[in-house]
């Protein structure tokens, strides 16, 4: 990006601007409408969309299996997004016009409890974020608080476009759990699901260069790519004798796939003190469990629910180091309005299919 991409000085704050964008006005009923996007207010940014990920939560919102305090019908969808900056507020610094970007979805209170702790997304104030509770960025422009954008690097990766940055939302997500879990070099990990978040966490782990790195997956279709990243056993959920050989010897298990009978999987899985993360989110559905395993293992068990500003910038910065590969996660860049054919594509689940990024048009 050439200095003349960026201007130090936001343009007029007067004028809305009008664009397109998919609207979701109640559970199965959506559209594509052109809408008003106020100028950026006191603190605000307006964003020049560049692209935006589909993802479960997306289609939960579409159907209307979301739950209530998570969603706040009308709304426009799109948490996972990247784009340049094309307004700010007043009192906005230090973010010019045309820089390349991507923001957290929370809108944390600030002042609760959990806030003042530093756990923004534990915020205990009505939940809010992006994409579900305010407008995101199926649409063109949006417009976000300041405090909650990041600046990408002004030259990304080779290979790697702007739009692919959309992933560094839940890049983001999984830098939140293995901060927390805080990994050894050279330990024995294991992945549950080959989705965009369990194929994100084998990039990462692979980078702390570890003695095993095992992905359990119900279907093969993306084994080879998981491969490619450093995986070094592939294992389908339904293999029984591929399952004892890895039972019971991970430090750490990193479970995305959202269905819940994994969910104690992920518990065998774990060596005696080990570490679970859980970060996929089923909906529904229940099971049955010794509860016992907690103790006799000495199990650390940790949720993730979103991510706070130090897994952004760690999430950035792995991009920034080469660790993170963003492009062969993409299967399909559809404009946005040719919205209906990325949600079949969701509801459906070809093979074939990774992430999909709308294209603003």
């Amino acid at each position: 990006m050439s200095d003349a991409d960026v201007t130090p000085h936001a343009a007029d704050h007067a004028t809305p601007r009008r664009c397109a964008a998919v609207r979701v006005e109640a559970p199965e009923r959506h559209g594509l409408i052109e809408h008003e996007v106020p100028a950026p207010a006191a603190g605000e940014v307006l964003i020049e969309v560049a692209a935006a990920g589909v993802c479960g939560s997306d289609v939960e919102l579409f159907e209307g299996r979301r739950p209530a305090p998570y969603v706040r019908y009308p709304v426009i969808p799109g948490h996972e997004w990247a784009g340049r900056i094309a307004d700010v507020g007043p009192g906005v610094e230090n973010l010019p016009i045309g820089a390349p970007v991507v923001a957290e979805g929370f809108r944390s209170c600030l002042v609760c409890a959990r806030c003042r702790a530093g756990e923004p997304t534990l915020c205990t104030a009505d939940y809010a974020e992006t994409g579900f509770t305010h407008p995101g960025a199926f649409s063109s422009l949006l417009v976000v608080p300041s405090r909650l954008v990041h600046l990408l690097p002004a030259t990304l990766p080779r290979g790697t476009e702007l739009a692919d940055c959309a992933l560094l939302e839940p890049a983001a997500c999984v830098a939140a759990g293995l901060l927390a879990a805080q990994p050894r070099p050279g330990g024995r990990f294991t992945v549950l699901g080959t989705g965009t978040l369990s194929l994100l966490a084998v990039q990462m782990l692979a980078a702390y260069q570890p003695e095993s790195l095992t992905v359990v997956g119900r279907g093969d279709q993306h084994f080879a790519l998981a491969a490619s990243f450093g995986a070094t056993r592939c294992v389908r959920s339904g293999d029984a004798g591929g399952l004892s050989a890895v039972a019971g010897r991970a430090d750490l298990v990193f479970e995305a796939t959202g269905a819940a009978v994994m969910v104690p999987l992920a518990f065998d899985l774990a060596r005696r003190g080990g570490t679970v993360l859980l970060e996929g989110i089923a909906g529904s559905g229940s099971i049955e469990m010794d509860p016992d395993v907690f103790a006799l293992k000495q199990l650390t068990v940790r949720g993730v629910f979103g991510a706070g500003p130090a897994a952004w910038s760690h999430a950035i910065d792995q991009l920034r180091a080469g660790v993170l590969d963003l492009p062969s996660l993409v299967s399909h860049r559809i404009p946005l309005t040719d919205y209906a054919r990325g949600m079949a594509l969701l509801a459906d689940r070809p093979p074939t299919l990774k992430k999909v990024l709308f294209l603003p048009a």
